[in-house]
């Protein structure tokens, strides 16, 4: 008689919890206590797409893939040296949270508690103190305009207050992959800058 092959062992989560890329779980009642790797957000924020998936090229008119990671990253660069790491991971809930857009974010206030919950424990976990949040908001309004110039069929319409975007043209990054090697070589020459 032939022995049979024994199920893997596995781990069952209960309640609001997610496995993550790096092999961690994240806990959504305690995000303060998830072990989330830079890894896990990066990979994340690079295979989400800004708008809901949305983006439209300027230059050609076809459909057009922008991630998060290299929203982030772009917004990285722009922001003053001292912000620099806040404005890379202003992001760091949707990590685990998903991009909801702006619209149905505004009338989903239990969604946005628990990303802001989130937030909050993403950038502890990594450091972070956002210093002068206003800054990050003007920033992230400036990146909005600037990518609606660059990457939206925006007809004039009216969405947001004004401000005025950045010169340089957006053009998309490759593929997901190159966003994350991106975001997180950002991250680490930001991390050995702020040494």
């Amino acid at each position: 008689m032939t022995a049979q092959p024994q199920p893997a062992t596995i781990r069952r989560i209960i309640g609001p919890t997610i496995l993550l890329g790096s092999g961690t779980y994240f806990d959504f009642e305690s995000p303060e206590a998830a072990e989330l790797m830079i890894e896990d957000v990066a990979y994340s924020l690079a295979f989400q797409s800004r708008f809901t998936g949305q983006c439209v090229s300027r230059r050609t008119g076809k459909r057009a893939y922008y991630s998060i990671a290299q929203h982030c990253v772009l917004m990285a660069h722009y922001a003053d040296p001292p912000h620099k790491l806040a404005a890379l991971l202003h992001e760091v809930g949707e990590a685990t949270c998903g991009d909801l857009n702006s619209p149905l974010k505004a009338i989903c206030p239990d969604y946005k508690r628990v990303e802001k919950r989130c937030e909050a424990a993403g950038l502890k976990r990594f450091g972070i103190t956002m210093t002068d949040p206003a800054y990050i908001k003007h920033l992230d309004t400036r990146m909005l305009i600037t990518e609606r110039r660059d990457l939206m069929p925006w007809n004039g319409e009216e969405w947001i207050e004004s401000a005025q975007p950045f010169e340089t043209e957006i053009f998309p990054w490759e593929n997901p992959h190159m966003a994350a090697t991106m975001f997180l070589d950002t991250y680490h020459a930001l991390r050995e800058c702020a040494q």
